[in-house]
């Protein structure tokens, strides 16, 4: 895997899973950050001509740009064999955490952390129902990480995935010591071999 580089910015969740899997897997590459404050017809002409949907984060690999962050770990993960599955089973049950996380926690947190961290004109309530969304999917994720390590038992990049945005430990209003699974797996992760903190690596 040669000629790679990821285009990112500093507090976008998706594009952090994707650089911790490139450091986790020991993958040289090159990253750009991208102000995403900017106006999309505003920012760098390289990164537009490469972005399919004008957002980050985007891979750039031997001239062939990828998106969406999820379809990212995949590849990256299947071309590295790290944090992947052992069987078709295995890629399946990554696939559908995957897909969960894109319509819930993938959604819910990050746009309430917008709107208490960076944004406080969102209609409150629209804000009230995205922390409600965001309460009901860590209910969730505490449910299925009380009797187990990590999601499949096993660190895949399913638990990238889904704590990407959370692994930022913003302040956002919410009481996180209400999911204690959640948070011990979240502890764990930074544990893994490789790891590194958004904040260091996404800006």
């Amino acid at each position: 895997m040669d000629g790679i580089t990821l285009y990112g910015a500093l507090n976008s969740g998706h594009s952090f899973k994707v650089r911790l899997l490139l450091l986790m897997a020991g993958v040289p590459h090159h990253y750009v950050a991208i102000d995403i404050s900017q106006p999309r017809d505003a920012r760098p002409a390289d990164f537009r001509s490469m972005s399919p949907f004008g957002e980050v984060p985007v891979l750039v690999e031997d001239g062939t740009s990828l998106a969406q962050s999820n379809a990212l770990l995949l590849h990256l993960s299947r071309q590295t064999g790290v944090l992947g599955a052992e069987d078709e089973a295995g890629w399946t049950a990554i696939t559908s955490w995957l897909f969960w996380e894109a319509n819930r926690i993938g959604r819910s947190y990050p746009n309430l952390r917008w709107y208490r961290r960076f944004d406080d004109s969102g209609d409150p309530a629209l804000v009230r129902w995205f922390e409600e969304t965001a309460r009901t999917d860590l209910d969730r994720m505490e449910r299925e990480l009380a009797s187990r390590a990590f999601l499949l038992g096993r660190p895949t990049i399913a638990d990238l995935s889904l704590a990407a945005y959370l692994l930022y430990g913003d302040d956002i209003g919410l009481d996180m010591s209400g999911w204690p699974a959640v948070m011990a797996w979240l502890d764990r992760i930074r544990a893994l071999p490789g790891y590194r903190p958004p904040l260091d690596i996404m800006g």
